[in-house]
């Protein structure tokens, strides 16, 4: 389902950003410090996108037709011109149409809906949070650190995208999370990529615990 069409700049990076997430933009093109000028000027909206083909610098990239949109919530800069811009994500939206290339991209987007009223029995959820938190254990193993219990949203669509920003998986198989409609089945797929990740990682730590012993003696 979609709501209303919209004109939206969007931004196409190496990167799949996802709602809720917080994105740190370094802003160094002429074109886009534009671009965060209007935004700022306007709403302080604008659409982050996975680059399909080309490269952030340079001539416009062409995006994938599904990215998230965000909103400039601070922006510090630099004595060069240059901009560090932090960037919270809010919704996801399909590309219509591109309406505009030069200076950057502008494009007719439509919003899309997220199941809300889903409900998962607690088992489910229960596993879910239990694999998710296994999973930040690991991360933090590998600076040496640990957590009793991690932190995550209870609502299982911004569970969803909790753990698609948390995955360490390829930037095609996070898109493929992004753009997947049902949050049963993102929850799925996200369980058997947080599986498959776990074992690497756990190797990764038994490697960095156990160079660290041997450099301790």
């Amino acid at each position: 389902m979609s709501r209303q069409q919209r004109a939206l700049p969007l931004f196409p990076l190496n990167v799949v950003f996802f709602p809720n997430a917080v994105l740190p933009v370094h802003v160094f093109e002429d074109r886009y410090k534009l671009m965060v000028q209007r935004c700022l000027d306007a709403d302080s909206q604008f659409g982050v996108v996975l680059i399909k083909s080309g490269s952030e610098v340079g001539e416009p990239a062409e995006p994938h037709s599904t990215g998230t949109l965000g909103r400039i919530v601070r922006v510090d800069p630099l004595d060069d011109g240059r901009m560090l811009v932090s960037v919270a994500g809010e919704e996801r939206f399909r590309i219509v149409e591109i309406t505009q290339r030069q200076p950057f991209l502008m494009g007719q987007v439509e919003v899309l809906e997220e199941d809300v009223d889903i409900t998962l029995p607690a088992k489910d959820m229960e596993a879910i949070r239990a694999a998710v938190t296994r999973h930040i254990r690991l991360l933090l193993g590998l600076r040496g650190g640990w957590v009793r219990e991690a932190s995550m949203p209870k609502a299982p669509v911004s569970l969803s995208y909790f753990i698609g920003s948390l995955l360490q998986s390829g930037l095609a198989e996070k898109q493929a999370l992004l753009e997947e409609t049902s949050t049963l089945r993102r929850l799925e797929t996200e369980m058997r990529l947080l599986e498959s990740e776990a074992k690497a990682l756990r190797e990764r730590v038994a490697h960095e615990f156990g160079q660290s012993r041997s450099r301790m003696q």
